[in-house]
């Protein structure tokens, strides 16, 4: 069986890296929101996680039919195109 090593968003702390740990007061005496480093991907954000090759080309293809790298041409030909010159003059009220 063939696996393949690929990086997974951490589940603990959402991909964030850090969690918040609570409140703490400063110096000037303003209360902030204190956080640590995420324990399980030890700030990194990402864990590693070996996949089964069918599992990973699993995971390529509902990416891939779900965020198309080609732009939709349609819609793009019908959006009202402006230059930064006209951008500047709507903004001065010319």
């Amino acid at each position: 069986m063939l696996k393949v090593h690929i990086l997974t968003k951490c589940e603990f702390c959402d991909g964030e890296a850090y969690i918040q740990e609570g409140e703490a007061i400063s110096m000037d005496g303003e209360v902030y929101t204190h956080y640590r480093p995420c324990y399980y991907c030890k700030g990194k954000g990402e864990l590693e996680k070996w996949v089964r090759l069918d599992e990973f080309l699993e995971m390529l293809t509902t990416v891939a039919l779900a965020d198309p790298m080609e732009p939709d041409w349609l819609e793009l030909a019908q959006r009202k195109s402006t230059s930064q010159y006209q951008d500047s003059r709507d903004a001065a009220d010319i």
